[in-house]
């Protein structure tokens, strides 16, 4: 339950590809001249990364950053539209260059490892299994109202996405954090002698260390919400996490999640961090 929020949005599914015009028009280039065999995707790590916040979050940035630069290309064949198309289009590209940039790394090394600084625009969609064109039809008044209201659209929270990016990381510490603190309760009232004498001391550690990591990722979701969330506000989410969360298992369970919480991916700073850069 607690991961479904995580899913993306059905309109970001056949999107990926992003880029500059005139990037996107070299790299479109370069593929049509040096024709490459695709990478293949490494085992385990096809399609949506549900179990790794931040490579999700990527996943998702990447399909916004793509619906938006394949809409504008689109609209830039419309005369009607190009002119404000171009003007709305140019800054905002610029302005997510870097962090648009991240989210490629970060996906290329996740899907393909050893090779990631082989991956191309067209590896990154077949990993994802996304198409590379709208289905609107050319013409169509769909497409119109589209480009109409594209340069509104991109001045919308939802296309800040180094914002968005930033909330996303706070929403999984907190929601890591307390979902830490339910297995923790559940233990403690499942485990006796020494066996909870070792639970304790390990679990009070984690705490101490996390415990202000989360709630300052708290107090900011509190007044910035992302836009892709799992509630309508902090607030509503954690009532649902703390209401709807199933904790079961064995004492054997809880001696193994303490032990897992010694380790330093189970810090909370470290709940973001990028993949490991794997070289040849």
């Amino acid at each position: 339950m607690i991961r479904r929020w995580l899913a993306p949005a059905p309109w970001l599914i056949g999107m990926l590809l992003c880029g500059a015009l005139p990037a996107l028009a070299v790299a479109q280039s370069e593929d049509a001249q040096q024709p490459a065999k695709p990478l293949v995707v490494e085992a385990g790590r096809e399609g949506y990364a549900f179990d790794r916040p931040r490579i999700l979050a990527q996943q998702r940035l990447l399909g916004v950053a793509h619906g938006v630069s394949l809409l504008a290309l689109t609209c830039l064949d419309l005369p009607a539209h190009l002119d404000a198309t171009l003007t709305a289009y140019v800054p905002w590209r610029e302005g997510q260059e870097s962090t648009i940039a991240l989210a490629q790394r970060d996906l290329a090394r996740h899907y393909f490892g050893m090779r990631a600084h082989e991956a191309r625009w067209t590896d990154l969609v077949n990993a994802l299994n996304l198409k590379n064109q709208l289905e609107l039809g050319a013409g169509s008044k769909e497409l119109a109202a589209a480009c109409e209201t594209l340069p509104t659209v991109l001045r919308r929270p939802r296309y800040a996405l180094a914002a968005q990016f930033r909330l996303q990381g706070l929403l999984a510490e907190a929601t890591t954090g307390i979902e830490a603190e339910l297995r923790g309760s559940w233990c403690r009232g499942h485990l006796d002698g020494l066996a909870r004498e070792v639970f304790d001391a390990r679990f009070d550690a984690w705490y101490e260390i996390n415990a202000p990591r989360q709630a300052a990722a708290a107090e900011v979701l509190k007044t910035e919400w992302p836009v892709e969330a799992p509630a309508e506000s902090f607030e509503a989410w954690e009532k649902e996490l703390r209401r709807d969360a199933t904790v079961s298992g064995r004492a054997a369970d809880c001696l193994e999640f303490s032990e897992k919480l010694k380790r330093p991916q189970a810090a909370l700073r470290n709940l973001f961090a990028p993949p490991e850069e794997t070289t040849p």
